[in-house]
């Protein structure tokens, strides 16, 4: 999907290459379900999403995320 950008308690902000659809499931390198894509934003060439996280996890700025549907 992407590369972590920003990371707050409850949300994740992803750089995306490729636009995903609102509520695809994210997860982690290990295939682990993290949250769900909550808001797809910014411009065509360069999109964002924020990722709703539904569990305690330790992310990192510049970790890749997968999405899943």
């Amino acid at each position: 999907m992407g590369t972590i950008v920003r990371v707050s308690e409850d949300k994740a902000l992803v750089a995306v290459k490729n636009i995903p659809r609102l509520a695809d499931k994210v997860v982690d390198a290990k295939a682990r379900e993290i949250g769900y894509v909550s808001n797809v934003f910014g411009p065509v060439k360069t999109p964002f999403v924020m990722v709703r996280l539904t569990r305690e996890v330790s992310l990192r700025e510049g970790v890749e995320v997968y999405g899943m549907r």
